[in-house]
């Protein structure tokens, strides 16, 4: 076979896909692939010394994540260090090397060049201990330089253990038995010679790949267990399939492209987030960020990368021209993020809707606000996952903090109720009857203590979702005050609809609280 087709699937293998497409994008060999539709067209010279290929991409995509690169970009600086008056500083840059060098990743590491490496760096570290002042900054820039000589080895040590079995382990490089051994020649033997072998001569068999469907051997298959959280162990438990005859194998292209699951993901830290989009790899590509300057630039937490990803959406169907949007407006968009906490790895799925994007670009001049507050990402994801902003907007009230955005978060959730121009004006009419009540209060100088406690109050009702209770203080307050009650629709439906309690309720309160300072006194404040 000359060619092979790689067609999106599942998550996972759209991200293996992805980061094998973006391997032949770094290497300059995009004249082998070819994108069409939701298939990728492969030509089989294109894994032709693949394992350089995929080592050169991992290192370019991530060096600057590794603790390789922060040791070695120290270099300069500890050359210059004034050991008169900062030998301190020395040995602050001699503890973090140390702990590199010690560390079992960079010791097997070295087992796999020391009979090349004409540089022992334990040697090196011992006779550090050893020496005196003057030579210490020059045995220190000895072991960087040796570990800069050796970046393939060191810094690849440092992906795969941060990176790489994040996603996948036990096989390659990630073989316990193997981690002293040449990575280079680990992957090459694993994943690439079986591919290569394969293509050469695919035969009809009874097994059948559970991603491609092309028939492989039984001895050419692959299980899925090394893949984190998704495979099963079909050595130890076999009970998950019908029959207990295993079907969920992988042909040697399939478990190639599931190699390169990490380049596939946008990741920060130990954590990756990738946008699953199956409409096409065109699609794909465009929703996934990049880690080139005109991408997720210097996006630094999985939340702000998650928002880039939302907001681009946003911009994406606002920007559209609305016959163009009828026909290609986003469907609901599924967004996988990875959480590489060493003891606790797992996925998440999250759906982003369409009904959600619109909410959020009906209410962007509210979520702007909301971007300088430390609410914002509880408001979006209460938005995302259909949870209502009620708990959110009492806490704030409890607290008499931010209560101007109370307003904004207000907006958001009558948007996600979509209740058109008559909620909006039940809304306007009960914050406009509590800043009415605050404002004659104020004015008359009557007890405004007495008017807190009719605050705190309303909002006990709300927490505990009561209408009935909520109405009682209400009325007996303007009947004790002997203040006529507002004369407003909207005090109806907030009686007569509980879809509506909560939000009209905290109108009202927002309305009563939105004029005061932290400490109630500046009525006029707008």
């Amino acid at each position: 076979m000359e060619e092979f087709n790689l067609t999106l699937n599942n998550f996972l293998f759209n991200s293996g896909i992805l980061g094998f497409y973006r391997i032949m994008e770094h290497v300059n060999k995009e004249n082998l692939i070819n994108i069409s539709g939701n298939v990728l067209k492969v030509k089989k010279e294109a894994l032709e010394h693949f394992e350089d290929d995929y080592i050169r991409t991992m290192l370019n995509t991530f060096v600057e994540q590794t603790r390789w690169y922060s040791i070695v970009s120290n270099k300069n600086y500890i050359n210059n260090i004034d050991m008169n008056t900062n030998k301190e500083q020395l040995e602050n840059q001699y503890k973090f090397v140390k702990k590199a060098i010690d560390s079992a990743s960079y010791k097997s590491g070295y087992e796999s060049i020391k009979n090349v490496s004409e540089v022992n760096p334990y040697e090196l570290l011992q006779q550090y201990k050893d020496s005196d002042n003057d030579k210490k900054k020059e045995i220190l820039i000895k072991i960087i330089e040796h570990l800069e000589k050796y970046k393939e080895v060191y810094c690849m040590k440092d992906i795969i253990y941060t990176k790489i079995n994040c996603f996948w382990e036990g096989k390659a490089f990630l073989n316990r038995s193997a981690n002293k051994n040449d990575i280079k020649e680990e992957y090459r033997k694993t994943f690439v010679e079986p591919a290569i072998k394969y293509l050469s001569n695919i035969k009809k068999s009874e097994y059948k790949c559970i991603e491609c469907g092309n028939s492989i051997s039984k001895s050419e298959a692959d299980g899925m267990s090394w893949l984190c959280d998704v495979g099963v162990d079909m050595n130890r438990k076999k009970s998950g399939f019908w029959n207990f005859n295993e079907d969920a194998l992988l042909c040697p292209i399939c478990s190639l492209i599931y190699s390169c699951i990490p380049l596939g993901f946008y990741i920060i830290g130990s954590n990756g987030i990738f946008v699953n989009n199956n409409e096409s790899l065109e699609e794909l590509k465009r929703d996934n960020v990049k880690y080139d300057k005109d991408a997720l630039v210097e996006q630094t937490s999985l939340e702000s990368a998650y928002n880039r990803i939302v907001q681009r959406y946003v911009n994406k169907v606002t920007n559209m021209e609305y016959n163009r949007r009828l026909e290609h407006e986003p469907s609901n968009i599924q967004v996988v993020t990875r959480v590489g906490d060493k003891d606790n790895k797992h996925y998440v799925f999250n759906v982003i809707s369409k009904d959600k994007l619109e909410v959020i670009k009906n209410t962007s001049k509210d979520f702007d606000i909301l971007s300088k507050s430390n609410v914002y990402q509880e408001v979006l994801n209460n938005l995302l996952y259909g949870i209502k902003q009620y708990n959110l907007i009492g806490r704030l009230l409890r607290q008499d903090k931010d209560i101007k955005i109370v307003g904004n978060i207000l907006n958001i959730e009558l948007a996600s109720m979509r209740g058109g121009k008559k909620m909006e004006e039940e809304v306007k009419d009960m914050v406009e009857a509590g800043e009415s009540l605050r404002k004659k209060m104020y004015a008359s100088g009557e007890n405004l203590n007495k008017l807190r406690s009719y605050y705190y109050k309303l909002q006990g009702a709300l927490k505990a979702n009561n209408p009935i209770k909520f109405m009682q203080i209400f009325t007996m307050f303007y009947g004790s005050m002997g203040k006529p009650m507002p004369n407003s629709k909207a005090i109806i439906e907030l009686m007569s609809n509980s879809e509506k309690f909560r939000l009209l309720g905290y109108a009202y309160v927002y309305g009563l609280g939105k004029l005061a300072d932290k400490k109630g006194e500046n009525e006029n404040e707008e």
